[in-house]
């Protein structure tokens, strides 16, 4: 008897489990992305992390384009694979020593949301519309705008090639779902009270605050929502290979949640 209520006790356990990460839209689809600190899934099949851009060309589809043989772009739906190992002349390399370095980003905003307008977006930081740059100047020199002087604003932002979204690695089009990291829902939209809201819920750590002005120093403690990195800081599982999940935000806008590979030598991004 005492066997059987342990095995009952495990079903419901497992059942529980799934029907967890089984989360729907608000028009009842499945939720596609579903991550951990040991990984992740696409459409209930695992992240390739590791392995040739083949394997990932098998959940996304043929890349739409890339940048150098660092970043391979999907902008129909939203998401990159960058390489940190490798640089702009390092030809591509399916080896695992390289690939393990590959991250995932899911992108929530781009070159044409409120942020990628005003320039505050991480890999696009300064980078302003012509519009972005009217505006501003009409803030400050409203009497001095003339038609002729706008239209010089868009000329030089052409020329300049600010405006040229190939030059980014920001797909042409967002992410437009919601995905789970551990359980939780992260939507499009999402502020950052909002992600650790739905993450207390559940009992899991919160996304504490690491980086306020992108300079790549660790400063914990802080939950504001200044623009920079948020992840959960609790010692990472022993899971063999494992995930850390990232979100990025610019402008108060969630930018992008990244997913970074590491094994259990070390031997990744961190």
């Amino acid at each position: 008897m005492k066997t059987r209520t342990i095995f009952t006790f495990v079903i419901l356990f497992i059942l529980m489990s799934c029907t967890e990460n089984k989360a729907q839209q608000a028009d009842g689809s499945a939720v596609e992305f579903s991550l951990t600190d040991c990984g992740g899934t696409y459409n209930d099949k695992p992240l390739p992390f590791g392995k040739p851009i083949e394997e990932w060309e098998k959940l996304f589809g043929k890349p739409t384009r890339k940048i150098f043989e660092a970043v391979f772009i999907w902008d129909n739906l939203g998401v990159i694979i960058e390489n940190k190992a490798t640089t702009q002349d390092d030809p591509y390399s399916p080896d695992y020593e390289v690939r393990k370095h590959d991250q995932l980003y899911i992108f929530f905003s781009n070159l044409e949301s409120p942020a990628g307008q005003k320039g505050k977006l991480k890999f696009a930081h300064n980078r302003m519309s012509a519009e972005s740059l009217i505006d501003e100047y009409r803030k400050g020199n409203p009497e001095a705008l003339t038609k002729e002087l706008e239209q010089e604003f868009r000329d030089n932002a052409k020329i300049g090639g600010i405006e040229g979204p190939d030059k980014y690695l920001y797909p042409y089009t967002t992410y437009s779902k919601a995905i789970l990291i551990d359980g939780a829902i992260i939507a499009p939209g999402m502020s950052l009270k909002e992600l650790n809201k739905n993450r207390a819920a559940k009992s899991f750590e919160i996304f504490s605050f690491r980086d306020n002005n992108l300079d790549g120093i660790n400063e914990w403690g802080n939950t504001d929502e200044t623009d920079g990195e948020y992840w959960n800081n609790k010692t990472r599982p022993l899971c063999g290979t494992a995930t850390l999940n990232v979100a990025q935000f610019s402008d108060h806008e969630l930018e992008f949640i990244k997913v970074e590979y590491y094994d259990d030598k070390g031997n990744g991004n961190k």
